[in-house]
């Protein structure tokens, strides 16, 4: 009995040892739905910066600003993501003024959290969202 006891030592060991590192894993990095959901986030605010400066570049052609994203995609050599890559709803996106726009989105998570990373790229203060419905104002005067 002896014999048999130490057999099952290491394998209960080893389970144990595999378990922890999967918690400890969740812990650190999150659950794997926040996880996508973070990703997702990271994909929404690269789709506005592309806009943002798909509308940078059309401002400087056309000395105005595109009317809609319909305009602004039909531009040649222009790649914009007119809607949410998970959800598929429409990316915001609304005249102010004759230099002035604004862009939204729907965020699943907040960017504070991921701020803890100071080497994070994605912590760019520029797009700081909080969960939900986000808008960011833009202004083109200073581009020439």
């Amino acid at each position: 009995m002896n014999a048999r006891r130490r057999s099952l030592v290491l394998p209960a060991i080893a389970t144990a040892a595999v378990t922890a590192t999967v918690i400890a894993a969740i812990v650190v990095l999150g659950a794997p739905r926040v996880q996508r959901q973070r990703k997702m986030d990271r994909v929404r605010v690269q789709d506005l910066t592309n806009i943002a400066l798909s509308v940078t570049g059309y401002f400087r052609r056309h000395k105005a600003l595109p009317g809609d994203l319909a305009a602004l995609a039909k531009e040649p050599g222009y790649r914009v993501a007119r809607s949410d890559p998970d959800t598929g709803n429409p990316y915001g996106y609304q005249l102010l003024d004759a230099s002035s726009y604004r862009l939204c989105a729907d965020f699943a998570t907040d960017s504070a959290a991921d701020s803890a990373d100071p080497h994070d790229a994605y912590t760019d203060v520029t797009w700081a969202h909080a969960r939900g419905h986000q808008c960011f104002d833009r202004n083109t005067e200073k581009i020439n």
